[in-house]
C-alpha cells in the first residue's frame, strides 16, 4: 500500500513508497478518482513475480519491464524512475526520493521513458536495462522503478507526492558473507495505577545489516527481576528484512512483574535471506533498568502506617486503662 506525507509545497514534496519484500505481483495506488498499479511483467525473466528478482555475474546486462495501469477516472501525469532502495528505520522497504542522487543498484538501472500520461483505463509498458558493473561486489543490491504523481492542493497550500513502484532485487555472485549487529539497546519501565498487576518495559534496539546479503531473524527478549525473580521470556519474533548497510530502529513492549529493578537481554537470531546464504551468529546484548512499581510500594506504606497507627491506638488504650485497673484492686 503506497503512503503519502504532505508538506508546505514551496518545500520539496517526499513520501514513501510501497515496495514490500512480500508485495503482491500487483501493487495499486487510489485516492478518490486518482487510482493506478504497477506490475512486473510476464516474460523470459518470470512469470506471476512478487518484484524483479535477479541473480547476475559481474558485467551482466538484462532487460525487463513493468507495466503501470491507470485504474481510475482522472487521467494521470507520471513521472518515472529508479533509485536506490533501502531498509528504512521503520522496517519498510523504501526509495530515494526522485532528484536525490542514487549511490548504489539505482544507478545500474536505465529507464526508457521519464513520464507517462495515461488516459483512465490505459496501460503502458515502462521498459527498463540493468547493467551490473564488472566490478560489483558479491551479494545482494536493492533498487527499485517509481511512478510518481505529485499534485498541489490549493486550499492549503499543500503538495503531495504519491508514489508506487517495484523492487528489483540484485544477487551478484560471489563469496555471501551475511552479517548483523545490535546497538543502541535501552530499556524503559513503565508502571502501572494497580499495585498486583505487570507493568510494561519497553525494549528498544538498533539492528543493522553488516553483511552482503539481506537478512532477517527471530528476536527473543528475556528479563530477569530483582534477586533473580519475576523473570520472563517473550516467544521468538521475526524480525523484517534489512537490507546491507540499512539499520532498522525495534521497539518491544513487555508486561513486567518488578520490585525495584529488571535485568535482561536480547537475543537476535539473524539469517541470510536466499538460497546459500546461511545463517549468522546469535548476538546477545543484556540490558538493566530501574524498574520501580510506586503503585505496590504505595500500597506498602499505606500498610505500614495503619498498622504503626493500630499499634499506638492499642497501646495508648492499654496505657489508659491500667490506672484504674489499679485502684479497682
Amino acid at each position: 500500500m503506497p503512503l503519502t506525507r504532505r508538506v508546505p509545497a514551496l518545500a520539496l514534496t517526499t513520501a514513501l513508497i510501497a515496495l514490500l519484500s512480500a508485495a503482491p505481483p500487483s501493487a495499486h495506488a487510489e485516492d478518490g478518482g486518482v487510482a493506478w498499479t504497477v506490475q512486473t511483467a510476464d516474460n523470459g525473466n518470470g512469470a506471476g513475480r512478487a518484484n524483479f528478482s535477479y541473480d547476475v555475474e559481474p558485467g551482466t546486462v538484462l532487460a525487463d519491464t513493468m507495466i503501470v495501469v491507470n485504474t481510475g477516472t482522472e487521467p494521470l501525469p507520471l513521472a518515472v524512475y529508479a533509485a536506490d532502495a533501502f531498509t528504512a528505520s521503520s522496517g519498510e522497504i523504501d526509495v530515494l526520493v526522485d532528484g536525490t542522487p542514487s549511490q548504489g543498484a539505482g544507478t545500474w538501472v536505465r529507464v526508457d521513458t521519464g513520464g507517462l500520461q495515461l488516459a483512465p483505463g490505459q496501460s503502458a509498458d515502462v521498459p527498463f536495462t540493468v547493467s551490473v558493473p564488472a566490478d560489483a561486489r558479491p551479494g545482494d543490491h536493492t533498487a527499485g522503478i517509481v511512478t510518481s504523481l505529485t499534485t498541489t492542493d490549493a486550499s492549503s497550500s499543500l503538495s503531495v507526492d504519491r508514489r508506487l513502484g517495484t523492487r528489483i532485487n540484485l544477487r551478484v555472485a560471489g563469496e555471501l558473507a551475511p552479517a548483523a549487529a545490535v546497538s543502541e539497546v535501552r530499556a524503559e519501565y513503565h508502571p502501572t495505577w494497580n499495585p498486583f498487576a505487570a507493568g510494561t518495559l519497553t525494549v528498544r534496539y538498533a539492528l543493522e545489516n553488516t553483511g552482503n546479503t539481506r537478512v532477517t531473524g527471530a528476536e527473543t527478549v528475556s528479563t530477569t527481576g530483582t534477586l533473580g525473580l519475576l523473570g520472563t521470556s517473550t516467544p521468538p519474533a521475526q524480525l523484517s528484512e534489512v537490507v546491507p548497510g540499512s539499520t532498522v530502529e525495534i521497539a518491544r513492549d513487555i508486561p513486567a512483574f518488578s520490585i525495584g529493578w529488571i535485568s535482561g537481554s536480547v537475543r537476535v537470531a539473524p539469517e541470510g535471506v536466499g538460497l546459500g546464504a546461511g545463517s549468522v551468529d546469535e548476538v546477545v546484548v543484556d540490558f538493566a533498568v530501574p524498574a520501580v512499581p510506586w503503585s505496590l510500594y504505595a500500597l506498602v506504606v499505606l500498610i505500614a502506617a495503619v498498622t504503626v497507627v493500630l499499634v499506638l491506638v492499642i497501646r495508648r488504650r492499654g496505657a489508659s486503662r491500667r490506672p484504674g485497673d489499679a485502684q479497682a484492686t
